[in-house]
């Protein structure tokens, strides 16, 4: 590969992304201000830098996985940091998890010198790092994105641009609100379920093999577009969610995610959604936010 990339911040998550493009045949610069991390690179055939500047000296790309807004700026806007040496025209994805605000300033110093910070961070955990299977969100120049992504093709699965340059940022907290919330319903329902009598695995095998799963794939699409065409109404999901309250009582379970929801389907209905689709439930969020359209 002709290409040139320089990777700050050679962790866990950033090791593993690194050691992909290695593998991919580009060759790699690497920093990290932990030295056990720094040797692990280097096993793994990354040339090892002082600084981030003297690793992004004369490299075609910059990649970064750091954990904090204060890190990445440290990186790139330190007095060692990439942007002293980068020259012009390169192109930077950041990888970490931080503020869109922190983000896109570090972005407008970057465009000052000539140089493309792009938000692009990733959906997934150390095993889809180690395997090349995350998913990359980016924010920021299309054309920056396009003339450099082959390599983010090398450590994800697939690759979305979402918008200018803190979109990726938004997006990456969009998806792991619903994550952290989906967990958070998994976790009481299991807990549920057993005060009720049942075997945390059967509970798990059988929402694998239900329509729990498939949710995204014929809810998604209406609830964007706002089709609340009925297949579940409103007011049938209320009687469910008495239902269930009523069983969580019997067993003197806490249940405060299924409380929350039950408030809001009861919101809707009291809107006129009662017999309009379970979708229209985000109605109570949309006028709450005052959000228009």
């Amino acid at each position: 590969m002709s290409k040139k990339i320089a990777f700050l911040g050679l962790g866990t998550m950033g090791g593993a992304m690194a050691n992909n493009i290695t593998k991919a045949g580009y060759e790699v610069n690497g920093y990290d201000p932990f030295e056990q991390a720094c040797q692990k690179a280097q096993k793994n055939g990354i040339n090892i830098f002082s600084s981030p500047a003297e690793a992004c000296k004369d490299v075609d790309v910059i990649l970064s996985s750091v954990p904090e807004t204060d890190d990445v700026s440290e990186a790139y806007l330190g007095e060692k940091g990439a942007l002293i040496s980068a020259s012009e025209d390169t192109v930077c994805f950041d990888l970490s998890t931080i503020t869109p605000e922190g983000s896109i300033k570090i972005a407008e110093e970057a465009k000052r010198k000539g140089v493309f910070f792009l938000d692009t961070p990733v959906s997934g955990s150390a095993p889809h790092a180690i395997e090349g299977t995350l998913a990359i969100m980016v924010g920021g120049d299309k054309k920056g994105l396009e003339k450099h992504k082959d390599v983010l093709e090398v450590i994800g699965e697939s690759v979305h641009y979402i918008g200018e340059n803190g979109a990726g940022l938004k997006m990456k907290l969009v998806t792991n609100h619903v994550f952290s919330g989906h967990l958070a319903v998994f976790a009481e329902a299991l807990s549920l379920g057993k005060k009720a009598g049942l075997d945390a695995n059967t509970i798990m095998e059988f929402l694998k093999n239900s329509v729990i799963p498939k949710m995204l794939t014929y809810k998604g699409t209406p609830l964007a577009e706002k089709d609340y065409t009925p297949t579940f109404r409103t007011n049938l999901m209320l009687k469910d969610l008495r239902m269930i309250t009523a069983m969580a009582e019997d067993l003197k379970m806490p249940i405060p995610i299924s409380a929350i929801t039950r408030q809001i389907y009861m919101s809707a209905a009291a809107l006129g959604y009662g017999d309009s689709d379970q979708n229209a439930i985000l109605e109570f969020f949309d006028k709450s936010g005052a959000i228009q359209e």
